[in-house]
């Protein structure tokens, strides 16, 4: 089969490579040719499992793929799926015009959707010969609770990146639930994957999470001592308990069972609370930095899940600064100023006060730039602390409005909008508006997440978008290969 792929290979270039990671052909090539992420992968599957480093080589290669260009390095992170948010203000002659309009037949934007889809699916094509080899791997081999953390980050990751697809080539349950979900990939095989429904694809989705969660719960959160009390560091640069929480609430929340999501985001926002938990909000004394090599503008250590992103400044330092030029990314002032009400007197808000420098003749946002000598350059967050705490506040806002209203004002606090507390007696649709408030000012630059708020709540309007939104816009298309081969539609 092998040496039948490699020709094919040779007849055909990337068109073959694009057939090879979709969900229905993922085992025309053998273990070793997931090469792309990984160079310890160029052995046989067999002796690649037969030592624990196997298995953190496999989650390692996995995690350095997520943050490729064709994912959280550009176009799933920073670039093309935030700006359908409408978050930037956009240059009608750059790069992202066509992204900006929701133009997904556009031959560029084309291209970029088939890569997010092949590239995420070969993630989880690897996350799954990980399960595979680690539900029949003797336990004894491993150190401490190695086994189950690795057997979570596994199931964790394929639950996560599923949820990423359906949250851009599927409707949302609140569109329409018995439309069809992204084929759900359990098993490296030749076999084509059916569709389900998109409430069915979603208990998927929340099934992998689950299992994730129950064994992620054997991690120390690397406990240390501080000062004579116990702390925690918590790992952020992989799938962890936290992470894995926040984005079961998240989930939940997307099928509309808010029990189970106010459940999570608790379990979530009860730990962050404790002393020295791991994940502290930013010090109000790093916002006073004088020298941005110190500045955690990006807030880092709220970071419940990020990715290290390699050659980060040159990404960040081009679509962030005037280099960029007509494809920079970044709200001009005006918007800036709208997004953080500035007009209300809330120009010190950390967000908007630390997060914009001038470059230049023009401001741009700088969260994300790469600082040289900076302490906190190369740090993309997948999973925010801030999350759980507006997933609480949306599950609250009818049943327990004050407690959705104090769990706003606590972020607003560390936002240095202490002297603007929300009045005790907002609505629930007044709280609504204050959580999309926080979607725009939290996750600006930040992988589609406010797109993805309007989604779910099947919004009829995109603030910034010239075009009202539709299923058209919410759903993007499925890539052609996989339509014609696969029998795949949305």
């Amino acid at each position: 089969m092998n040496q039948i792929y490699n020709n094919k290979v040779k007849q055909t270039g990337v068109k073959a490579l694009f057939l090879l990671l979709t969900p229905w052909c993922l085992l025309l090539a053998s273990c070793n040719d997931w090469l792309d992420v990984s160079p310890k992968s160029q052995i046989k599957e067999e002796d690649h499992f037969d030592r624990v480093g196997g298995y953190k080589d496999q989650l390692t290669g996995i995690y350095t793929a997520m943050t490729s260009q064709d994912m959280y390095g550009l176009n799933m992170g920073i670039g093309f799926v935030e700006v359908l948010s409408h978050s930037y203000d956009i240059d009608a002659n750059g790069k992202w015009r066509y992204a900006n309009e929701f133009n997904y037949t556009e031959r560029n934007n084309e291209s970029i959707i088939t890569a997010i889809w092949s590239k995420t699916y070969n993630c989880i094509a690897n996350a799954n010969i990980l399960i595979k080899n680690i539900e029949k791997a003797d336990k004894n081999m491993f150190l401490d609770n190695d086994y189950h953390i690795y057997r979570g980050e596994a199931y964790g990751l394929r639950g996560f990146l599923h949820f990423e697809l359906m949250r851009l080539f599927a409707c949302a349950p609140s569109m329409d639930g018995n439309a069809k979900g992204v084929p759900y990939v359990t098993e490296y095989s030749t076999d084509i994957v059916g569709q389900k429904s998109v409430n069915e694809t979603m208990q998927m989705v929340i099934n992998d999470l689950l299992i994730a969660h129950d064994e992620l719960a054997y991690d120390t959160l690397n406990t240390y001592d501080y000062y004579g009390q116990k702390a925690y560091n918590l790992p952020r640069n992989k799938f962890n308990f936290f992470a894995c929480a926040t984005v079961l609430a998240r989930a939940y929340l997307w099928v509309g069972d808010t029990q189970n999501a106010l459940k999570y985001a608790n379990e979530v926002i009860r730990w962050a609370e404790q002393p020295n938990s791991g994940f502290p909000w930013v010090h109000y004394t790093n916002m006073q930095q004088t020298a941005r090599n110190e500045l955690d503008a990006a807030f880092t250590s709220e970071h419940l899940f990020q990715l290290i992103i390699k050659d980060w400044e040159d990404t960040a330092n081009y679509y962030f600064k005037k280099e960029g030029g007509s494809s920079s990314l970044s709200p001009t002032d005006a918007t800036a100023q709208n997004i953080y009400e500035v007009d209300l007197g809330y120009g010190n808000d950390y967000r908007y006060l630390r997060g914009y420098e001038q470059d230049g003749e023009k401001r741009f946002m700088a969260k994300f730039w790469f600082i040289e000598g900076g302490r906190y350059n190369n740090m993309y967050p997948l999973v925010r602390r801030t999350e759980a705490y507006y997933i609480a506040a949306e599950c609250q806002k009818n049943t327990n409005p004050a407690n959705a209203i104090a769990l706003l004002n606590t972020v607003r606090e560390n936002r240095n909008l202490s002297l603007f507390p929300l009045s005790d007696n907002l609505t629930p649709d007044q709280i609504q508006e204050e959580i999309f408030k926080e979607y725009r000012k939290e996750f600006v630059g930040e992988s589609g997440q406010l797109f993805y708020y309007y989604k779910r709540l099947n919004a009829t309007e995109i603030k910034g978008a010239s075009t009202r939104p539709n299923k058209g816009i919410y759903v993007l298309p499925i890539p052609n290969n996989d339509k014609e081969f696969g029998g795949y539609t949305n």
